[in-house]
């Protein structure tokens, strides 16, 4: 698409694709264009504005980006640029924070650069409350947040100058982000258009050595393909993974490697099929697994819940249950230990509760979110990854049962897996537990709950001890086949927990 006006500007050319649509939406009110890493969506929103402030005398425009450093250090260089490019002879007003373009019929266009955030929530719009502006601009709009993006809205306001535009040029949000539900991928609300840009859509603009490059980071089946190379929502969590590679340079040192621990797995029938439940203040889930008599961990499956209360969620999970392992014999749940208190408004009903009137007796431990424990269980989930046992990996995580459940949709999702190689990474900031420093798993809100899962069923049912469940039933099975009571007191024993702390019993 060339750019053509009055006053001098050197031709720029978009590939007929999605950018070209983009650029020939003059109408559509609020645009959403979201692309891959490279795509180009920068520099086609730039050119975009300046064609307008060419095209349009007289029109205002703001571009910025959430935060004033990123917009200053960022953005403002890109757009100087590219005026530049165009043979535009801008120039920067200080006092306005804007690039004020040449008059024309008496009237000036203009680009006001600055960020939106501020300092104190009390003056949280101070920067755009008093604005009229015909076009607004908005790059990296993942970090916006709504309410600021609904002010926005409100200072397109300038008239008789061409028709007004609020641009977002996001990277892929995850499917529960603010941007993903005003502008849905049928793009079936009025007055709101989304666009989606690949790095292959821009690929004439980029040497090969940087596409093999990106593809070799993000192959497919990798997490971060679909939203790093095709534009497609999803995982989009900054971090270092926490079962990722050691060294960022030696991808092939990650501690879970897609390519040899996912596979089509099948349930032992001779085996407890262990069940797992994180209550999940937004996206409640479960998590299916069993443990093998060669100290291996497969995961078989699991369901992670989309704005689900728990009642319902309850429900969903014993249907899948039911249809994913009929011929289990015999299910073991261990749940989340927040669910285990009666609520702040002194409510009897709970977590547990609920579980329990749905037929469901969960066990649960009270330290297990505790951050020395949920590093513990790190370490030893990370151990089964690395090591191998007499019949192979021993660990693994089903390649086809996972689904994302919400209230109109099943959406089939391999969270687990995702979370596992990408999704589930290092909070960047430590805490302090007994006066020395730890870190700590971020909390997402997302991938975390596949991964508190995991976590639950190792704390409950893993490495080398038994459960008090375990311990009984098998106690019962010992008085069952008439063993002596003498026996039977040795057995308990064991269980004691002061025999545990001198490290005698089997635990």
């Amino acid at each position: 698409m060339p750019l053509e006006t009055d006053v001098h500007v050197e031709r720029v050319e978009f590939k007929r694709g999605p950018l070209w649509d983009f650029m020939c939406d003059g109408e559509t009110r609020q645009v959403d264009l979201e692309g891959a890493i490279r795509s180009g969506k920068t520099t086609a929103c730039l050119w975009k504005i300046i064609h307008s402030c060419v095209s349009h005398t007289g029109i205002h425009w703001l571009a910025c980006r959430y935060s004033d450093a990123e917009t200053r250090t960022k953005l403002k260089p890109r757009l100087a640029e590219l005026c530049a490019q165009a043979g535009l002879a801008v120039v920067w007003n200080a006092t306005e924070m804007a690039y004020d373009f040449p008059f024309q019929d008496g009237r000036r266009s203009r680009i006001y650069v600055f960020g939106l955030k501020t300092q104190d929530q009390l003056t949280r719009y101070a920067k755009l409350r008093g604005m009229t502006l015909g076009g607004i601009y908005v790059d990296q709009a993942e970090e916006l947040p709504q309410d600021v993006y609904d002010e926005l809205r409100g200072r397109l306001t300038q008239s008789g100058v061409g028709p007004a535009q609020l641009i977002l040029s996001p990277n892929p949000p995850s499917e529960d982000h603010w941007i993903a539900r005003e502008f849905p991928d049928d793009n079936r609300h009025r007055g709101n258009a989304y666009y989606r840009v690949s790095l292959y859509d821009n690929a004439h603009n980029l040497d090969a050595d940087t596409i093999a490059g990106l593809e070799a980071a993000y192959p497919v089946g990798h997490a971060k393909h679909g939203p790093m190379l095709l534009g497609l929502r999803g995982l989009n969590i900054r971090g270092v993974p926490v079962y990722g590679p050691l060294d960022a340079r030696q991808p092939e040192s990650a501690v879970f490697r897609r390519a040899i621990h996912e596979r089509p797995l099948e349930l032992d029938e001779g085996l407890t099929l262990l069940e797992s439940i994180d209550y999940g203040k937004h996206h409640p889930c479960v998590v299916w697994a069993q443990y093998t008599p060669w100290a291996e961990l497969r995961v078989l499956g699991g369901v992670l819940g989309h704005h689900l209360y728990l009642k319902d969620f309850i429900q969903i999970v014993q249907q899948y249950r039911a249809k994913w392992f009929p011929k289990a014999l015999e299910t073991m749940t261990c749940c989340d230990p927040a669910g285990s208190h009666n609520n702040s408004q002194g409510l009897e009903e709970n977590g547990v509760s609920v579980l329990r009137d749905a037929g469901i007796h969960a066990s649960y431990k009270q330290d297990s979110n505790t951050p020395t424990i949920r590093l513990a269980m790190i370490e030893r989930l990370a151990s089964y990854m690395t090591r191998r046992s007499t019949q192979g990996e021993a660990f693994a995580v089903d390649s086809q049962r996972w689904v994302r459940i919400s209230a109109t949709a099943v959406v089939k999702h391999a969270f687990l897996s995702d979370g596992l190689e990408a999704g589930y990474v290092w909070d960047e900031h430590e805490i302090s537990v007994g006066n020395k420093t730890m870190r700590r798993p971020k909390k997402d809100g997302w991938y975390e709950h596949g991964q508190n899962c995991l976590e639950y069923l190792e704390h409950n049912f893993g490495g080398v001890q038994q459960t008090d469940d375990y311990a009984a039933r098998h106690a019962a099975s010992v008085r069952n086949r008439g063993v002596g009571m003498r026996d039977i007191e040795r057995i308990d024993a064991l269980r004691s927990p002061s025999h545990r702390r001198a490290g005698r019993g089997g635990y």
